[in-house]
């Protein structure tokens, strides 16, 4: 199944490919103060694919916190969380904001809340790496 969407402005679009329908998902609700303030439902699945598109580079604001193991993915033209994306070298991994999606509506499971404050930072990389989707980016700033 194929999921389009974008940030609210359209500067930052988002793809998605899954083989489970969206009422199958499993989604997070990580505790952190950042997730928590954007109220995020949070998708990954290492056996689906990520496409995140900068139609205006300029647009994309990228943040980092805490122990600096990825970049949240925020549209500095209407700040829309958009994802979380861990980069090593040529690879890509990321957690979606679920509601970035035009059909949000379907994704209708309860989420998980998450809890990830006792791990180190060589802890949270491997989980992220195990975890997160597989994640290309088309048209990003350097």
């Amino acid at each position: 199944m194929k999921h389009a969407g974008s940030c609210h402005c359209g500067a930052i679009r988002v793809g998605l490919e899954t083989s489970r329908a969206p009422q199958d998902q499993v989604l997070g609700a990580c505790q952190c103060s950042f997730c928590r303030k954007h109220n995020t439902r949070a998708f990954s699945d290492p056996s689906a694919k990520v496409v995140i598109t900068a139609e205006n580079p300029y647009a994309v604001q990228l943040y980092e916190f805490g122990l600096k193991t990825s970049k949240q993915v925020i549209c500095n033209r209407c700040g829309v969380y958009v994802a979380m994306i861990l980069i090593e070298g040529e690879r890509v991994f990321s957690v979606l904001n679920i509601d970035t999606l035009d059909d949000r509506a379907l994704f209708t499971q309860s989420v998980e809340a998450r809890v990830y404050d006792s791990e180190s930072a060589t802890e949270r990389i491997e989980r992220r790496r195990k975890r997160w989707t597989p994640t290309m980016l088309v048209g990003w700033p350097n």
